[in-house]
């Protein structure tokens, strides 16, 4: 049932295309108007690139929370859905991975790429995927949560980055220590091992949190 879900979500971003193609503009708009403001130069945009990868990505992120239920939400689908025999916590499972898929993905897709026009070295390139790779299930989950709580409210974007900026800062924090502690990805890197750790807080207390949410604008 939840690959169903699942593959229903990702025929109908796939129809529309809005979300992913408007994540992917924002995310090399805002590399681009950064790299202008700061100079252009290759010495001062190097060291700032790993930042600004992942201020990109949490911002072209948070952008498409809001399209994660309140589609869902105004259309029916949601209540069809429970009255189906579909746990909320099952609704939430698949929102999650399809929005991994459809939101996320495509961005660290991009991420080489734009490395590369900012002279990036390969070995900090490898490091910057696999730590974005590692904080997918926190900054997808936070989003489901932060959405579920607003599905009801029209047009709430603001609502839902209100919500969500607390607990997707650590993960940009230790994102980015985790880069310069060591050139190289490594289950002994402590703040590498604290990014996975809130990745599996976020599973393990944001999905039921987010199931109780949904439940509870649908009552």
């Amino acid at each position: 049932m939840i690959l169903n879900l699942i593959k229903r979500d990702i025929i109908i971003a796939s129809r529309s295309g809005g979300s992913v193609l408007n994540g992917l503009i924002f995310f090399c708009l805002f590399i681009a108007l950064a790299s202008i403001s700061l100079g252009g130069t290759s010495n001062v945009l190097k060291p700032l690139s790993p930042a600004l990868i992942w201020l990109a990505i949490v911002f072209s992120t948070m952008l498409s929370y809001q399209n994660i239920f309140q589609e869902d939400y105004k259309d029916g689908n949601l209540s069809q859905l429970r009255l189906g025999g579909i746990s909320a916590l099952n609704i939430c499972i698949a929102k999650s991975i399809s929005f991994s898929i459809q939101s996320i993905l495509p961005l660290i897709l991009s991420v080489p790429i734009v490395a590369i026009l900012l002279n990036m070295p390969l070995s900090e390139i490898k490091t910057i995927i696999a730590t974005l790779i590692i904080a997918t299930p926190g900054l997808t989950v936070y989003g489901v949560f932060s959405s579920a709580i607003a599905a009801k409210i029209p047009g709430g974007s603001f609502f839902i980055v209100l919500i969500t900026s607390p607990f997707l800062i650590p993960l940009l924090i230790f994102g980015l220590e985790s880069m310069n502690s060591a050139s190289d990805v490594s289950i002994f890197n402590s703040e590498l091992r604290v990014l996975i750790g809130l990745s599996l807080i976020a599973i393990a207390i944001g999905l039921p949190a987010s199931a109780a949410a949904l439940k509870t604008n649908m009552e």
